[in-house]
């Protein structure tokens, strides 16, 4: 399973998002601090859960860097996150992100 795979397994389980996208970024990086030939290094996640709820927007960037702190400490060098409620995305009317 590649790292792309594992980030989406993790918090599909842990989160049960409504939405989740886990795109590997690592070609953008290339010659950049942190990226390995090959790719899986630098990942961005947008990603809809209610357990978001009544988190501020620190907090939930550190509940998914908890989730992935093995991956963190080895594997992945980059993580950028958006998470939002459904009714965040919602109020804002222009659909996920």
């Amino acid at each position: 399973m590649g790292m792309t795979e594992t980030i989406d397994a993790r918090l599909r389980e842990e989160l049960s998002p409504s939405h989740l996208v886990v795109t590997d970024d690592s070609h953008h990086h290339i010659g950049h601090a942190g990226y390995r030939e090959g790719g899986e290094s630098h990942f961005s996640v947008e990603i809809v859960s209610e357990k978001f709820a009544g988190v501020n927007r620190v907090n939930r960037q550190r509940m998914v860097h908890e989730l992935l702190k093995e991956e963190l400490a080895s594997t992945i060098h980059a993580l950028q996150i958006k998470a939002n409620t459904s009714a965040e995305i919602n109020s804002t009317g222009k659909g996920v992100f």
